[in-house]
């Protein structure tokens, strides 16, 4: 009897996780397909009501934001909604280093920009469109990836011992990094420019999934720096001088790819042993 009862458990263990697996797969299909989904009924009526390149991007990414917050809600992850000023404080602390130099790498290189002939700024609403896309594409892509995903994958692995969430937050990332790879169906971008920013977006996972987890699982610091290392893609790409979101990704190279060595580095950092408290 004690033994069917323990092939029962395990039966029953294997097809928990199994929901788990799948329900995390199902918010990443949701949240994307949606996307997909209205982008191909609306995207014809959107680009004659928003003429403007920067202006249409602007409705895309708030549709897609608003997409990812429902989400949140449907899978019942509302409280990594939660605004805590020690959550806060802590994601923005394990942020900084490698944003600070991230933008430093690209306000070089914008200054390069500005220095070749025939190159000319976008307007200043134009840019300010941009910065709040970049906004809207963290609060998007970190509500599905970090707030319910990642969410799902720890409740999967457990969050009692430090290996199982780098475990969670790894498949999440590995995810978030293969998702991109649906960008090489636009006709700007290559299959190689997809990939490369497929690795990159692995290694960025890795560590916004660092950062979720450090910041008491709160979503908020992860949409800060994930819109800043956006909003720093897009100016290395030419964005700021007319430069296409689509065109700027395909421009994605090796450089951008090598990052995720850093980014690897940085994450093992912050889920080190001796510094990372388990958070429920």
């Amino acid at each position: 009897m004690k033994n069917v009862a323990v092939m029962t458990n395990n039966k029953s263990t294997v097809s928990e996780k199994l929901i788990k697996v799948l329900c995390v797969i199902l918010a990443i299909v949701l949240g994307l397909g949606s996307v997909l989904i209205i982008s191909r009924l609306f995207g014809g009526s959107l680009k004659a009501v928003f003429p403007n390149y920067w202006a249409r991007q602007f409705v895309d990414q708030l549709i897609m934001a608003i997409i990812g917050l429902a989400l949140i809600f449907i899978f019942r992850k509302q409280k990594v909604l939660k605004f805590t000023a020690e959550g806060m404080k802590e994601g923005l602390i394990c942020g900084a280093a490698w944003t600070v130099m991230l933008l430093l790498a690209v306000a070089n290189l914008f200054l390069n920009q500005m220095s070749e002939p025939g190159l000319h700024l976008i307007s200043w609403w134009e840019i300010s469109f941009l910065v709040l896309q970049c906004l809207l594409i963290g609060l998007f892509e970190e509500g599905v990836f970090r707030g319910v995903a990642t969410e799902l994958s720890l409740e999967l692995f457990g969050d009692e011992k430090k290996s199982n969430a780098r475990l969670a937050i790894a498949f999440t990332s590995f995810l978030f990094g293969a998702v991109h790879l649906i960008n090489a169906f636009q006709p700007e971008v290559s299959l190689k420019a997809a990939s490369m920013q497929g690795i990159a977006a692995f290694g960025g996972g890795l560590v916004y999934g660092a950062i979720f987890y450090r910041s008491q699982r709160c979503i908020w610091p992860c949409v800060i720096w994930h819109a800043l290392q956006d909003l720093a893609a897009f100016t290395a790409g030419g964005s700021l001088f007319g430069v296409t979101q689509e065109e700027a990704i395909g421009n994605t190279g090796f450089g951008q790819a090598a990052l995720s060595i850093l980014f690897i580095i940085w994450f093992f950092y912050l889920m080190r042993e001796q510094e990372t408290e388990t958070v429920q």
